[in-house]
């Protein structure tokens, strides 16, 4: 009975360290447990709070996807934030060039696999010239 006394003691002290200990009542006796007793405020606040969460993350999804499908294809004219914003996205590579007439930029998008690589061209910021 001791043993068992001890071996009890040392597994609640090792279960206090690692979580939270529960102790319900099922069918008359007392048990103790890892996760909220059934039908408790702590079970209803976990799951509301896991619900919360879950809801959070579909309208956080449908707002991602309603933002991507508002891109458009990059167009002469755009600003360097608006091609950004399109749906190339930001490049893999930007090759700068700093003269007396203003900043030229050349946007690198590298090909996958045996595809061509993407380049947009800007002028002081302003989208001048695309090749695909």
């Amino acid at each position: 009975m001791k043993k068992l006394c001890c071996i009890f003691t040392i597994l609640v002290s090792l279960g206090v360290s690692a979580g939270e200990i529960y102790t319900c009542t099922v069918n008359g006796k007392t048990v103790y447990q890892g996760k909220p007793c059934v039908g408790s405020k702590e079970l209803r606040d976990k799951v509301y709070t896991a619900k919360a969460k879950e809801k959070a993350r579909e309208q956080a999804y449908k707002q991602q996807q309603a933002e991507w499908a508002a891109r458009v294809e990059p167009r002469v004219g755009m600003s360097s934030q608006q091609a950004e914003n399109s749906t190339w996205g930001y490049p893999s590579d930007v090759n700068k060039t700093v003269n007396a007439y203003g900043v030229n930029e050349q946007w690198v998008y590298r090909g996958l696999g045996y595809s061509k690589g993407r380049y947009l061209y800007f002028k002081n910021g302003i989208l001048t010239s695309i090749q695909e």
